[in-house]
């Protein structure tokens, strides 16, 4: 199983970390900055799957929610939400936009990957 995963987080090291980590589970990874990136990414792309930071420059992971679900190409694609926020608003407002999970930083892999094979399985 090779799925795409489009990877959007603004730090440079926590992205190539968690890059690394998806490729040696053999992902591929495609990668951006920031949700701007991430959305011309997502369009160019068609991943599978797409993991997004809430809180980025330019375009946000709720906006980028918002636009995935009006984009007729990338509203089937699952979207994972990391955030250093745990508050119960936060998760419930990125699940009501169409997250397909929500992971509060610091994670374990694991736990991210499990997450990563649901939303795969899900959209199979």
């Amino acid at each position: 199983m090779n799925a795409r995963i489009l990877l959007i987080e603004d730090k440079a090291g926590l992205l190539d970390t968690l890059k690394s980590l998806l490729e040696l589970h053999d992902y591929t990874v495609i990668t951006a900055g920031n949700g701007e990136e991430g959305f011309a990414m997502a369009i160019r792309y068609l991943p599978d799957l797409v993991i997004s930071d809430i809180y980025m420059p330019v375009i946000n992971g709720y906006e980028l929610l918002d636009r995935f679900r009006e984009h007729p190409s990338l509203c089937k694609i699952p979207v994972l939400i990391t955030s250093g926020k745990k508050e119960d608003d936060e998760i419930t407002n990125a699940l009501r936009k169409g997250a397909a999970g929500y992971l509060v930083k610091p994670f374990v892999f694991v736990h991210l990957h499990e997450q990563i094979k649901k939303a795969l399985k899900k959209e199979r």
